[in-house]
């Protein structure tokens, strides 16, 4: 005769637990880092908060996590909504969490991420083609959202935000340094110049166009369309990429997850 095995807890020993779990709750935010090519700059989008906390500052996407949805896809409606796009780019980049601490007297020495309350924060970065970013500032609705530059960014952000787009623009210059993520900031055809711009303005540096053309073309990452473009009145040849394997630095920066 078969006997089910059946786990029972002790009723105590089941309350205790969820006591512990209750107490231990602690409220989810999650925030996304959106990039793009704006102005010709590396520009991350935010939009600025009308309620409290906060009001009138500049903020990252983002919201309290929904019960019942994962993270992910949590993080990935809200791309589609504040961008416009069902598809992209889009991955988990850190969790914040920086609870308030207080001396014995009860004076706060360290603020929390978040005055509401004691708030972790899962962090995503993803990016935009820059031939949409234009469309994406008018896709937030009633919320007022901008692409801001990365090196001018507000001084005074809201929550720990300032923390996470710098983590996110160190991040994203490492990978797109050792990897071909570069590529979807163009459009699928494009000139040596476009590209060669893409990777000088995320990453921050100046490139010998010599040893970019030798990287990029003479390596097979990417072929001539056989159509051409004018570009300040000069006739400029458009290329598209071959999905090969590429990386501008030979391998990773050293940039460490932390």
């Amino acid at each position: 005769m078969k006997h089910e095995m059946v786990e029972h807890l002790p009723r105590h020993g089941a309350s205790e637990a969820q006591a512990a779990l209750d107490a231990a709750s602690c409220p989810v935010a999650v925030d996304l880092a959106v990039f793009t090519l704006a102005g010709r700059e590396l520009s991350v989008l935010l939009n600025q908060r009308r309620e409290s906390p906060y009001p009138g500052f500049w903020a990252l996407p983002g919201g309290l996590h929904r019960p019942g949805t994962s993270l992910d896809d949590q993080a990935r409606s809200l791309h589609q909504g504040i961008t416009g796009l069902e598809s992209g780019w889009i991955e988990q980049l850190k969790t914040f969490h920086r609870p308030q601490q207080t001396d014995r007297s009860g004076q706060v020495v360290v603020p929390g991420r978040d005055p509401r309350g004691d708030v972790i924060a899962v962090a995503y970065i993803a990016i935009v083609p820059s031939a949409q970013a234009e469309s994406c500032t008018d896709a937030g609705g009633e919320t007022h959202q901008e692409w801001h530059p990365v090196r001018r960014l507000p001084v005074q952000m809201a929550f720990d935000h300032r923390e996470i787009v710098d983590y996110a623009v160190r991040r994203l210059r490492s990978k797109v340094g050792y990897s071909s993520l570069g590529f979807q900031l163009l459009p699928s055809e494009f000139t040596i110049s476009e590209l060669q711009h893409v990777y000088e303005a995320v990453l921050g540096l100046s490139i010998n166009r010599g040893n970019f053309w030798r990287k990029v073309v003479d390596r097979g990452v990417i072929e001539p369309t056989g159509k051409e473009r004018s570009v300040r009145g000069k006739r400029a040849y458009l290329f598209r990429f071959t999905q090969q394997a590429f990386g501008l630095r030979e391998e990773p920066d050293g940039f460490i997850e932390a």
